[in-house]
């Protein structure tokens, strides 16, 4: 026989229906139900596989398994199911598992954890499913199930950032923390500029809710104070169950009369008024290393909130302010501001006094800086706050300075310096123009020598200088026609001594071959009659 849960989810009732023969369990929202029956109460048709009414019906399949999310058997101890969770959360934490669905898997096995190793909510689990756990987690936004994984995990392990080497220590340092709405207090801390780039101690008053001494946090006048709820039987919940054609209806819900506790105090406690815990301020000092910046979180450890009945308690997280000072601007490890100078510094060169976090400092300006140049002090930044060796530079933008209005004297100086640059400036230019110039009368002069010894030789080669030669002497002048250019003369007679120098070469030639010849003959023509 099916048994039909029906609980309460949020605000609308829920109704699941668990099917032993399988082992599923349908849930489905139960508003627009009328009178609170059931739309299918006495019909069979509704488990029928029609598919159009299964798309008209909201229902979801819920097949969460505890006991096989940490790989467990139904009967495993406590100690069993303590080794199965240390060694799945080690290995799915997200800082540990970088994996897609490692985080998904971790809150899976935490929501599994918190519940089998709690005896009341694991015997609820054991009888009545997911069911009987809505009236205990009817929270949102910390996990699956209501259970926010960090603070499972911190609980069983203590300080998760000594366990993996994280940035979350006493008075560490986080930009990026989880924040219990319950437990944890949230804080702001004002720094001055120099506080945050040299670290600071600081005493920070906090409010937070601590365990109630003279009743020890149960809220009653004293233990015989304390009943067990004959509502529910010390349950903390009740089920009401009903029977219908096809099996037994059964609601579970909280308890109305003690409020899920389980207890009834018949008499309060005078010093909390029955709520167990009492508001306390007290002052908590604050070492701030240097380099912290505008945003930072603080995490101060154990000093929020304490909740007995997890045994836990909370952290103070503070979150860092820090104000601005005028000519500074943070980048990182480097400081940035502008110095301004006169336009006679900035051609001169000078030294300067700047501000630092240090205090004044001296800036060279070097001859010629320009406007818009930067220079920097090194190793005047802001430390790291992981590593305080390290340090960052000190950046000055240059700005010169031009001013507007000037005196008669000075305009007559500047006035005085431009005309001198000026005549300088045409004094270098016309000095190239004349190195120029007699550059390329040098040119000239060489390639007229050339031309002029060349035509000297040719003058000498078929002159008097050579008579005792072979060669016959021709001296040649021939009119310039009309058609040739007076600029182009010069050139002319070079091509007709050329012509002339070969015409008689070739003359010579001939002469010296034919010479050769009829001697020849005549030499064979002797030897001939010799013989």
């Amino acid at each position: 026989m099916a048994t039909l849960h029906v609980h309460p989810f949020s605000s609308v009732p829920f109704f699941s229906l668990r099917t032993p023969r399988r082992g599923m369990e349908l849930a489905f929202p139960a508003s627009g139900f009328a009178s609170g029956s059931l739309p299918f109460a006495g019909s069979q048709s509704f488990f029928r596989s029609n598919s159009r009414r299964r798309r008209c019906a909201s229902i979801s399949a819920k097949t969460a398994d505890y006991y096989a999310t940490l790989n467990l058997s139904r009967d495993a101890t406590l100690q069993e199911v303590k080794s199965a969770y240390r060694n799945l959360a080690r290995k799915y934490h997200p800082d540990m598992n970088k994996n897609p669905g490692a985080e998904e898997k971790f809150k899976e096995i935490s929501a599994a954890y918190e519940v089998l190793s709690d005896k009341e909510k694991r015997s609820l689990y054991d009888q009545y499913g997911e069911a009987g756990l809505q009236g205990e987690y009817g929270a949102e936004g910390v996990g699956p199930q209501g259970v926010d994984p960090t603070e499972v995990f911190n609980a069983f392990f203590g300080d998760s950032s000594r366990f993996f080497g994280g940035d979350l220590y006493p008075g560490g340092l986080s930009t990026n923390s989880h924040f219990s709405q319950e437990l944890d207090i949230r804080d702001d801390l004002t720094l001055s500029f120099e506080e945050s780039v040299f670290g600071c101690q600081r005493k920070v008053n906090v409010t937070h809710f601590e365990t109630c001494d003279k009743c020890n946090g149960t809220g009653a006048k004293s233990s015989s104070c304390i009943k067990s709820c004959k509502e529910c039987g010390g349950r903390g919940r009740v089920m009401n169950s009903q029977k219908m054609a096809f099996g037994i209806v059964s609601q579970v819900s909280t308890c109305s009369k003690c409020g899920g506790n389980g207890k009834i105090v018949t008499d309060f406690c005078r010093s909390c008024s029955g709520e167990g815990k009492i508001q306390v301020q007290k002052s908590i000092r604050v070492d701030l290393p240097a380099g912290v910046n505008d945003g930072y979180t603080v995490q101060i450890k154990g000093e929020g909130n304490y909740d007995k009945k997890r045994n836990v308690v909370g952290d103070v997280y503070l979150f860092l302010h820090v104000d601005e000072k005028p000519g500074f601007r943070r980048d990182g490890l480097n400081l940035y501001s502008e110095v301004s100078i006169d336009y006679t510094e900035a051609i001169l060169g000078t030294l300067t006094k700047v501000e630092t976090v240090e205090g004044l400092r001296d800036l060279q300006i070097p001859s010629g800086t320009q406007p818009g140049e930067t220079l920097k002090l090194a190793n005047m930044g802001i430390p790291n706050y992981r590593r305080p060796s390290v340090r960052g530079d000190h950046h000055f933008l240059i700005k010169v300075e031009i001013p507007k209005n000037i005196s008669g004297e000075e305009r007559l100086l500047v006035e005085k310096l431009a005309s001198f640059r000026a005549s300088k400036d045409s004094f270098v230019g016309s000095k190239g123009m004349h190195q120029d110039k007699e550059n390329f009368k040098k040119r000239n002069t060489r390639a007229s020598k050339r031309k002029t010894s060349f035509l000297s030789y040719m003058r000498n080669l078929f002159g008097g200088n050579y008579s005792g030669t072979r060669f016959a002497s021709i001296s040649l002048q021939a009119p310039v026609p009309g058609w040739i250019s007076p600029g182009r003369t010069e050139q002319t007679l070079i091509a007709s001594v050329y012509g002339a120098f070969v015409l008689t070469c070739t003359i010579s030639l001939i002469f010296r071959i034919s010479g050769f010849v009829l001697v020849t003959q005549n030499n064979f023509l002797s030897w001939n009659r010799a013989r």
